[in-house]
């Protein structure tokens, strides 16, 4: 029985030639009881992180480093097995080509070897990209949540809070006059991505980044990329409306008072 369990958690299976993780349809699907758990987790991770590496900025790195090194290595073997296993056919599909997919690898090398010149897009499109994920809710389809779904679970939430533990430390700081950096990076991922739909892969119609198929519980096939901007620029005010709001509220900028004549 525990052998059963073991293989079911962690192993993929062939089922007539399509490979994949145990599955059993039988979840709540988004927004029954395991999502709020989940987004509950997030949020404590979040702002309790927040507050402690404030505090003690020196444990941030060490346990960051760890994070990120944690992501990287995990994501590099199961990527790597899903081309060898044959999950990914062609093997190539093996590689980032989802906006984050490429930033689980890519957050962890910014970290690690600190490129600053492309913190604020990686850091910014991170939290977007893990939080848009998080309000989705696409892991729970299932009752038995095997280790990969935890493990893209983890990723997506790493995704948040690296980011957020590097701005309590002073590691990072969510600059408005480099905000322009982020509608780069964006577009350098979608310029990516439609590489893989439109000429690496076209024959097999891939949706990467959700660029040719809605991918919403809204809208269609016809306007779904107008909700996508306006997503993009809510998540893009909301990040780095924060700071600024925060500013004002600990710093009121003084009002002058005129003298009675």
């Amino acid at each position: 029985m525990v052998l059963e369990w073991l293989k079911k958690f962690f192993l993929y299976f062939n089922d007539n030639g399509y490979v994949s993780t145990f599955s059993d349809g039988l979840g709540e699907g988004a927004f029954g009881g395991r999502h709020f758990i989940w987004m509950g987790i997030v949020l404590f991770l979040s702002i309790g992180g927040f507050y402690f590496f404030k505090k003690y900025p020196n444990y941030e790195k060490k346990m960051v480093l760890i994070i990120v090194l944690s992501l990287f290595f995990v994501r590099l073997f199961h990527q790597t097995t899903r081309a060898i296993i044959g999950v990914e056919s062609p093997w190539t599909q093996a590689f980032p080509f989802h906006m984050c997919t490429v930033l689980t690898f890519l957050l962890p090398l910014t970290v690690i070897f600190h490129w600053d010149i492309i913190k604020t897009p990686v850091y910014v499109l991170s939290i977007m990209g893990g939080v848009i994920t998080l309000l989705m809710g696409d892991y729970f389809g299932d009752r038995f949540l095997t280790f990969w779904t935890l493990e893209g679970m983890s990723a997506h939430t790493i995704l948040i809070i690296v980011p957020i533990y590097e701005i309590a430390a002073n590691k990072f700081e969510l600059n408005i006059k480099k905000s322009w950096q982020v509608f780069i990076g964006i577009l350098i991922l979608m310029g990516w991505a439609t590489l893989a739909n439109e000429v690496f892969y076209v024959d097999l119609d891939p949706n990467y980044m959700y660029l040719k198929e809605n991918a919403l519980p809204f809208g269609n096939d016809q306007n779904f990329f107008l909700f996508y901007v306006l997503i993009f620029f809510l998540f893009f005010g909301f990040i780095y409306g924060i700071p600024i709001l925060s500013k004002q509220i600990k710093h009121p900028p003084l009002v002058k008072s005129e003298s009675v004549k």
